[in-house]
């Protein structure tokens, strides 16, 4: 395990009262409203990060809307289902409680979840009944839902995902493997086969894996803003960014490599933009129904959470001038399947959980049409060789996981992170443990080192397994 963490001391709040802090709050509001601190404004843009710019505290690699289009739905009350069982940690709870303050955070949610480890021969008669076992999450929340109000955060309430959409894309995209509508050495000329543009371009011959596998050679990201119109249909954009990318020069190593790492929002986008074509839907209505449902993932959702549930969620936040200023802002809705899914963790968990083993593992992965051939090959790094401890860039990425190595776990481990630099998630699974864990903030960036912290703390501190 990594060096344990010493929680600090809680440090004293700020001396402004609350009416003086929002008066504070709401004159920055306003002021970024009228451009005195437009620049802000920049951060919609973000969608990449370099990766030497994104270590984190647990020797992570930090990877990076829309309304649902057709869909549209409302927080629904957490089903009380047999399938996830939520007990609240105390103990976790005062930790997080000390690093929200230490950090100046509006709020701070972490958690761990087991899913039990049956034989195969008990597991199978799970598929056809009610047989698993209910998947078991410790978990806390501490702070604020908005800095500027005083509803606590709850553990109910949903949290922007970021890139960690990007392994919900990928599943997408083994599915279709699956039906036969694509290979992993499909070609984008292949899915566009009626695109001259497409066509034409010397990127035509980029590949479904290398898309995946961020080894395509495709830009990090198209000049968003221009493809970030509300009135205009989302996979016209999404076609429109392909066809910029399509016009890009081609650099010779990208033509004759199939190694070269470029971690690429863009290339994700095009994966969904190429769903989008195969089943005529968007990736939104695709992903709910292929996903969403059959997983019970009823209060996910795309985008700002507000902007679809109202006014009864978590905002995201900045902090200019050193003060919290809740925002309703995302990255274009283009974006889509390379980072803007939200949703409670009780529904994240019901999504990774397919990525674990066991019983209900089975039951799900089976219920979807997965094979475990093709959930192999979406764990399965690029350099397809053994993870190891400090992989070069690139080498431990697989389809939408790093996969890792550390000393709690006697198997490889999934990792990926994301952020719009107005919320932050991070994951870990530990599939041979069949242990998971994960912290969420309503900040940005900077929360990457407390959440890390938070994951240390339950390392050290809580059971790891359901069975301690």
């Amino acid at each position: 395990m990594d060096k344990p963490i010493s929680l600090g001391e809680r440090i004293p709040r700020s001396g402004l009262s609350s009416q003086e802090f929002a008066r504070v709050a709401h004159r920055l509001v306003v002021h970024t409203q009228r451009g005195l601190i437009g620049f802000f404004t920049g951060y919609l843009l973000f969608a990449a990060l370099p990766v030497s710019a994104q270590e984190s505290a647990t020797k992570t690699t930090v990877s990076n809307g829309a309304s649902v289009g057709e869909i549209e739905r409302e927080l629904l009350p957490e089903e009380t289902e047999r399938d996830v069982q939520i007990h609240v940690s105390e103990p976790l709870e005062a930790a997080l409680a000390d690093l929200r303050q230490k950090y100046k955070l509006p709020g701070l949610l972490a958690g761990q979840f087991w899913t039990d480890l049956p034989s195969v021969e008990e597991s199978m008669p799970a598929v056809s009944g009610e047989a698993v076992l209910p998947i078991q999450v410790t978990m806390a929340a501490t702070g604020l839902r908005r800095s500027d109000r005083d509803d606590p955060l709850h553990i109910d309430h949903p949290f922007h995902l970021g890139s960690c959409t990007k392994s919900m894309t990928a599943t997408l995209v083994a599915l279709a493997v699956e039906e036969g509508k694509l290979r992993w050495n499909t070609t984008l000329r292949e899915v566009y086969a009626k695109d001259r543009k497409v066509q034409d371009s010397r990127w035509g011959d980029v590949t479904i894996e290398q898309l995946m596998r961020h080894t395509s050679g495709a830009p990090a990201n198209p000049p968003w803003s221009q493809f970030s119109d509300p009135d205009v249909d989302v996979r016209t954009h999404r076609r429109d960014v392909l066809h910029w990318w399509m016009d890009q020069p081609r650099p010779e190593a990208s033509a004759s490599s199939t190694s070269l790492f470029l971690y690429s929002n863009l290339g994700y986008m095009v994966l969904g933009a190429s769903l989008e074509e195969l089943y005529d839907r968007t990736w939104e209505t695709h992903i709910t129904e292929q996903l969403f449902r059959p997983l019970k993932m009823n209060n996910a959702g795309f985008g700002i959470p507000s902007k679809v549930l109202e006014d009864a969620v978590p905002f995201g936040h900045i902090r200019p001038l050193n003060f919290l200023v809740a925002v309703e802002r995302d990255n274009p809705a283009a974006l889509g399947p390379a980072g803007t899914v939200y949703a409670p963790m009780s529904d994240w968990v019901r999504y990774l959980n397919l990525h674990m083993k066991g019983g209900r593992a089975v039951v799900q992965q089976k219920k979807l049409g997965l094979t475990p051939q093709v959930m192999e090959f979406l764990h399965r790094p690029a350099s397809s060789a053994q993870a190891v401890e400090t992989p070069r860039p690139g080498e431990d990425y697989a389809g939408g996981w790093h996969v890792l190595r550390r000393t709690w776990s006697q198997g490889d481990i999934l990792h990926h992170n994301g952020s719009n630099t107005y919320w932050y998630c991070v994951v870990f699974l530990a599939p041979e443990e069949g242990r998971g864990i994960f912290a969420a903030c309503n900040f940005g960036l900077d929360a990457a080192k407390p959440c890390d912290e938070a994951l240390q703390w339950m390392l050290k501190n809580l059971p790891s397994s359901s069975n301690e």
